[in-house]
């Protein structure tokens, strides 16, 4: 078995349960791997806030991996410590796109989400952890906002219930230069920097903690957790997986409603 110095763990579908809580199995799990010496961190397409939130119940390290990639975050900080922003213009038309379409949407700028007041009434029907809450300022156009404030955009998250809807709008985006277009689940779009993924990312943050991609092991479910799984050691896709997910990973585990992440750190990692 290999020799895994680094855990990276998604969170949505992931390390998360359906209910989006963290288990007590999957925090042991954790513990454990820690002990052993083993570095685990959170890998997710979260802003620093929200992240933080849910690094602390899982007890992992200080560095996070956030924004799909697009920045590299610490906990104690609370605040990134690494951005790759999108171009500035690229940037407006997306925002631009998403809100003449009438998309609900979240622009990830930094340690700030920019949101309109229509933005804020349908996340805040799902969305009150205090990551969420201090991170949020409230504009009445984000596109405006964007291109009048010259904001450094790293991530935008856009949500719809309506698959035709989703289409639309990433045909639209994808004829933007300067972006890419990704989903984290099946109700959503995610628009970042061409340069930036969770597999680059988390090669940086493998510098920085003493180790490199060939000893890490990435644990995720969905199209953004591809690259890092892609480029880890050992790339682990959850039972819940998407079906490129699982056929890109070297080994699969349960699922996060049966604390697939505990599993894959015992029976793959620690070899018990």
């Amino acid at each position: 078995m290999k020799k895994i110095d680094l855990i990276a763990l998604d969170l949505d579908g992931t390390a998360l349960n359906p209910q989006n809580q963290v288990s007590p199995a999957t925090a042991d799990a954790v513990r454990r791997a820690r002990e052993s010496g083993i570095h685990v961190v959170v890998s997710t397409g979260r802003i620093c806030g929200e992240a933080r939130d849910f690094a602390l119940m899982l007890g992992t390290d200080d560095q996070m991996v956030t924004s799909g990639g697009a920045t590299l975050s610490s906990v104690s900080q609370e605040r990134c410590t690494m951005r790759m922003s999108m171009p500035w213009e690229a940037a407006v038309r997306a925002s631009a796109v998403v809100e003449r379409i009438g998309m609900i949407t979240m622009v990830y700028a930094g340690e700030t989400l920019l949101i309109t007041p229509y933005d804020d009434i349908e996340f805040g029907k799902y969305k009150s952890n205090e990551g969420y809450l201090s991170s949020k300022k409230v504009v009445p156009s984000v596109a405006e906002y964007i291109a009048t404030n010259h904001v450094s955009v790293d991530k935008m998250f856009i949500r719809s219930h309506d698959p035709v809807m989703l289409v639309r709008a990433r045909a639209q985006l994808e004829q933007i230069p300067g972006i890419r277009v990704m989903s984290s689940a099946a109700d959503n779009l995610e628009v970042i920097t061409p340069a930036a993924d969770k597999g680059v990312a988390l090669g940086m943050l493998c510098r920085e903690l003493g180790t490199d991609l060939d000893h890490a092991a990435a644990i995720g479910d969905s199209e953004n957790d591809l690259t890092m799984l892609q480029m880890a050691g050992l790339g682990v896709a959850m039972a819940n997986s998407e079906p490129c997910i699982r056929e890109a990973a070297d080994v699969i585990t349960g699922s996060n409603m049966e604390n697939g992440v505990a599993q894959a750190i015992y029976r793959h990692i620690l070899g018990e």
